[in-house]
């Protein structure tokens, strides 16, 4: 109890001086941000528009400069590109009656021009320590909320997010992230990371989200890249027998959760190559796949704009199965890209993808460099490999969380050493 006094002692009380108040209100919506994605992701979208307006009223009275590097503007713009692409799409295609309700799903991509100045008031080396600590509170309560699901009969857990993939994809992220924690030097902060990522592959293996399970692997290559580069303060043969014990634990809790979702693969695999036109979840994406590519080579320049995504896609299916297919994407990032606005879309959102990995390469070398590469992989890898066959953009949770996540990439100097969150 104890660590937990002084944690509220290290957000809430951060210093004196003329930023003081500035570098509190920053810790708060920090850690904040990291501990509600999986309780209440529609949290995260108000705490970046305040952010973003804030930063407007803050920026406009020139309480501080813009004060962007050289890397930072080329990090704004590769995010900026995607939404300006979008928004051009968009008036390129009419109707225009859901112009106003797409700008403003757009807005989480200009933030970063908004929150990295405001981010900046607070010391090097102060907000990135207490995502990473977050993530891991976030991931163990969010746990307990699914566990809590699943013993009262629900099919797959979705905890506060009301979509049981989008859970499947932050506590894969998120999970990740609270893991970096083991290097901290405090006992209690290494409890926290190793709970909070077998926290995270819980909720990802009590969501059934079949995409995400696929990202592991690249993110314990990920992780295992990072550790050899960074001690343990605690030993390997403690981690080992801590990790295999969580391990062994998860896969008992989700086994039935796991050979549920394999058997309904196999099912969905069978019924496709019974080609009775039943309608299952691979074969819903397969005829999505198949209609955004047709309606792609159609128009790859301009696109439809995102208006008529479906329309499009819809246009280029049989009628027969037009009324199963009532999705809002084409669960591939890439292709609803290409149907929003051509090729010029996918390039986009290539940039926009890379964004977190240019903000990371380009730091001066040293261990804030290494971390910040690492949570740029782990991003990236997130929205790639679970974006592929389902969700990636234009969602109300993981747009701000991306954009956020990018801002705190670009925050610290590449020579900023990790520091536990509560150092005294």
């Amino acid at each position: 109890m104890n660590y937990f006094r002084q944690l509220v002692i290290a957000v809430l009380h951060p210093g004196s001086g003329s930023g003081s108040a500035l570098d509190r209100t920053n810790g708060i919506a920090v850690f904040l941000f990291a501990i509600l994605p999986g309780l209440s992701p529609n949290f995260n979208g108000f705490i970046l528009l305040g952010s973003m307006l804030s930063g407007i009223y803050l920026l406009a009275t020139a309480r501080f400069p813009l004060n962007f590097s050289k890397s930072d503007r080329a990090v704004a713009i590769c995010m900026t590109i995607y939404p300006l692409v979008m928004i051009a799409s968009i008036f390129i295609n009419p109707p225009y009656s859901e112009v106003a309700d797409w700008i403003f799903r757009l807005l989480p991509f200009f933030s970063i021009w908004l929150i990295l100045p405001r981010m900046r008031q607070s010391p090097d080396g102060r907000l990135v320590p207490l995502f990473i600590l977050g993530a891991g509170i976030g991931m163990i309560v969010t746990f307990l909320v699914s566990l809590l699901q699943i013993m009262f009969l629900m099919e797959r857990a979705e905890a506060g997010t009301s979509n049981a993939a989008l859970l499947g994809i932050i506590g894969l992220l998120f999970g990740g992230v609270a893991l970096l924690n083991v290097q901290s030097p405090r006992s209690v902060e290494q409890r926290i990371a190793i709970l909070g990522y077998a926290a995270g592959l819980g909720c990802v293996l009590l969501s059934g989200t079949r995409s995400a399970w696929l990202a592991i692997p690249v993110h314990l290559v990920i992780l295992l890249w990072y550790f050899r580069k960074h001690s343990f303060h605690r030993s390997l043969r403690s981690l080992a027998i801590t990790g295999s014990l969580l391990f062994a634990g998860l896969i008992a809790l989700g086994s039935g959760q796991i050979i549920h979702r394999i058997h309904a693969l196999q099912e969905n695999m069978a019924a496709l190559e019974r080609s009775e036109g039943e309608i299952t979840s691979l074969s819903a994406r397969v005829a999505l796949y198949k209609g955004a590519l047709s309606a792609i080579s159609k128009d790859p320049l301009t696109g439809y704009g995102p208006q008529n995504r479906m329309a499009s896609v819809l246009a280029e299916l049989p009628d027969s199965m037009r009324p199963y297919l009532t999705f809002s994407h084409v669960h591939n990032g890439f292709l609803t890209a290409g149907i929003d606005a051509g090729v010029v879309g996918i390039a986009a959102l290539s940039l926009l993808l890379l964004a977190p990995l240019i903000a990371a390469w380009k730091k001066e070398p040293g261990p804030g460099r290494d971390l910040s590469i690492a949570l740029a992989l782990l991003l990236t890898s997130s929205y790639i490999v679970t974006g592929s066959v389902g969700i990636m953009f234009n969602q109300k949770a993981l747009d701000p969380i991306f954009a956020y996540m990018v801002a705190l990439i670009c925050l610290d100097r590449g020579s900023t050493v990790f520091a536990p969150v509560v150092r005294s």
